[in-house]
């Protein structure tokens, strides 16, 4: 099936130009050095380039078209299985035949040593000996069909399976085959099942809807990647099994799951009572970031285990702890993956009080700031920054580019924003607000006062009146005779420090 028609057919309004939900993204900023690295070893030409995290290279003969499932393996029947562990990867160009082998176990080493994930392929035939062995094989209807009922599977058991996935975001964007294919994936990694036979035999199709389960569920830390078998019979693909990569035993997800709930109802006890969704979402982002640590070597950073165990964490677990509790809040939350200046990312998009809209955890930790800069103190940067806390696609497109993974809706309301609820938006140059402003904050104590501004005019009036024109001093308490501030024109953001 050709990538644009299967897309069409079973994810609906999800663009034809996907990358894997978690890995791809970060990959696709590695492109130069595999693309160095394979010129290095002259196993491209010069003016080739490598392009990671795009589409998955079979070495094996392409699916055939979709055919009737037989209980009847041939001679010529066969077993092919591939590993994907979220780096998808194709190639271009001319290789080597005598420098590919120990080329390729160097790149998968290196690829495996900046992200931490395997992605090896397997490829089993079925032999001789294993012929007229259909009752016990994964060729057999009868077998696969009692181990899928073994696993709560049967048609009555997906219904009940689909309704109790209705309202989460990734799931409700796919038509009724792909929501199938979602619960089948859902049960079989929640049971940390192998070789279960789905109901799909296009390998794009199940990686897409693999990706829609993991965006939906930060709770599946426990699986990085995964295998599926294709089963042919005479060269006609008849069924395809899936395998989770379960990347912990029975006994290390209990012990870690024990301690993620501890860390969840520490945080949950102090979250306000009979508060709006706002309020909440804002109560979440200030945990987080007070109690995590961006740290780009913190282990199993690409789930909510390094924030919930070790408080240090990269975008991606920040990302899935956000989405964890604000789930548990009852906010509905889900990932959303993109990049910043052409390197991978991720954030949320969060459905507070009725309406979308964007929050990144990340960007509001001073530690990532002070990490992007290289530990310069290039400027003077609060604690936590709100730029980020409920903010527009038009605001949050200023430096994300979001990825075509999902489709995202258009974030337009205000509302909720955290400028607009704390008084802190200037749609004009308002002085009298202002000076209502800097009172607050030398009475709550704040060591700065925060002006977002809605258009760039309003952003520069205030610049020239406060700044150039130093009226500013006007609105200090004490005798400062300097002031502080730090600027980020690309948001209209101005912060004037009090200390």
């Amino acid at each position: 099936m050709r990538r644009d028609r299967c897309f069409k057919n079973l994810i609906g309004k999800a663009s034809v130009f996907f990358a894997s939900v978690f890995m791809a993204a970060f990959l696709a900023g590695c492109n130069d050095s595999v693309t160095d690295f394979f010129k290095a070893n002259n196993l491209i030409n010069s003016d080739d380039e490598i392009l990671v995290g795009e589409e998955v290279a079979a070495e094996s003969e392409p699916a055939a078209a979709e055919a009737e499932a037989s209980d009847a393996p041939t001679t010529d029947a066969s077993v092919d299985s591939v590993e994907v562990s979220n780096n998808d990867a194709s190639h271009s160009g001319t290789f080597d035949p005598d420098k590919v082998n120990q080329a390729i176990d160097d790149l998968i080493t290196q690829i495996e040593k900046e992200t931490g994930r395997t992605g090896r392929r397997k490829d089993v035939e079925e032999t001789d000996e294993e012929q007229g062995k259909d009752a016990t094989t994964y060729f057999s209807d009868s077998f696969q069909q009692a181990q899928r009922e073994s696993l709560g599977l049967s048609v009555v058991d997906i219904e009940d399976l689909k309704k109790a996935q209705q309202g989460n975001y990734a799931y409700e964007h796919l038509t009724k085959e792909g929501q199938t294919l979602y619960v089948e994936l859902l049960r079989i990694i929640e049971r940390r099942a192998e070789d279960v036979v789905v109901s799909t035999l296009d390998e794009e199709v199940l990686d897409v809807v693999c990706q829609f389960v993991l965006a939906d569920h930060p709770e599946l830390f426990y699986m990085d990647g995964y295998t599926y078998t294709r089963y042919t019979v005479a060269g006609v693909l008849k069924k395809i099994s899936f395998t989770g990569n379960y990347i912990y035993s029975d006994e290390e997800i209990d012990s870690r799951q024990a301690k993620i709930d501890a860390y969840v109802d520490t945080c949950l006890a102090g979250a306000p009572q009979d508060a709006d969704d706002y309020e909440k979402v804002k109560y979440v982002y200030d945990y987080l970031i007070t109690n995590t640590e961006y740290d780009a070597s913190a282990p199993d950073n690409q789930n909510i285990c390094s924030v919930f165990l070790y408080g240090k964490s990269v975008c991606q677990g920040y990302a899935k702890a956000t989405q964890y509790i604000l789930n548990k809040l009852g906010v509905p939350t889900t990932m959303v993956t993109g990049k910043v200046n052409g390197v991978g990312h991720a954030w949320n998009l969060v459905y507070a009080d009725g309406e979308y809209t964007y929050v990144d955890t990340t960007w509001g930790d001073s530690s990532y700031q002070k990490f992007e800069s290289g530990g310069a103190d290039s400027q003077k940067l609060p604690l936590i920054n709100y730029t980020y806390l409920c903010c527009t696609t038009q605001d949050i497109s200023k430096t994300h580019t979001i990825s075509e993974t999902l489709p995202m809706p258009d974030c337009t309301s205000m509302r909720n924003n955290y400028y607009v609820r704390e008084g802190e938006y200037f749609t004009e140059n308002d002085m009298t607000a202002l000076g209502n402003l800097f009172s607050r904050r030398y009475a709550d104590g704040s060591n700065n006062v925060t002006i977002k501004c809605s258009t760039r005019a309003v952003y520069d009036e205030f610049i020239r009146r406060l700044i150039t024109d130093q009226q500013v001093f006007g609105y200090m308490e004490g005798s400062n005779n300097t002031v502080s501030y730090t600027t980020f024109d690309e948001q209209y953001i101005l912060i004037i420090w009090l200390y």
